[in-house]
């Protein structure tokens, strides 16, 4: 009856535990690419990629985003970044992504905005596939004005993904109130937390 009772705890604890590690080694393992990167490509906010590119009727082209975003990572940071495959995964009718698998089945996704957007999946293909669950965003930002309102400061390029910063209030419960209403918001929490996932964490694993 106790083994019962405490199992799924267990489980949940394990789950937080796996994630929290991951997401620690994947945002180190990245600035550390960028790091490198930046010693033979000259600073991140100078490299090259073409903004959200859009078609005739105004609407982002998926393919054309997708290959775009892929030949960034490809140049800059994949010589630096240790990775097993790369291929490109159809979502709906119109979407394409860039899928990067890591040795751990871990994998993230890139996408080619004003940012350029990385979606981590702590757990690969295993599901839930969902922000705030198991995929989490964050940003690689070359544009000043993009550095400030999503990393907050217009030194740092690689941030986790957090709402613009259109308030003062930086505090941590903000940031959790952004989680609850907008799971893209919890790399944000994340971050402040050192990548642990604590109590008050309003999603289960």
């Amino acid at each position: 009856m106790v083994a019962a009772l405490t199992m799924p705890s267990l489980i949940q604890h394990h789950k937080k535990q796996e994630a929290s590690a991951r997401l620690k080694k994947f945002y180190s393992t990245m600035e550390q690419a960028i790091r490198l990167s930046e010693i033979d490509n000259g600073s991140a906010t100078d490299w090259y990629r073409e903004g959200n590119i859009k078609n005739e009727d105004g609407e982002s082209d998926y393919e054309k985003n997708s290959v775009a975003s892929k030949e960034f990572f490809l140049k800059y940071l994949g010589p630096y970044f240790k990775y097993t495959k790369i291929s490109d995964v159809k979502f709906g009718e119109n979407e394409i992504n860039s899928r990067v698998y890591l040795s751990d089945t871990s994998y993230f996704q890139l996408w080619n905005g004003g940012c350029l957007d990385i979606r981590f999946d702590t757990n690969g293909d295993r599901g839930p596939n969902t922000f705030g669950k198991d995929r989490f965003m964050l940003l690689l930002c070359q544009k000043e004005i993009e550095r400030i309102n999503r990393c907050g400061s217009k030194q740092k390029v690689f941030c986790a993904y957090g709402e613009p910063n259109l308030t003062n209030d930086k505090s941590r419960e903000k940031s959790l109130e952004f989680c609850k209403t907008n799971p893209l918001s919890c790399s944000n929490l994340l971050q402040m937390d050192g990548w642990e996932f604590k109590d008050d964490y309003p999603y289960r694993l």
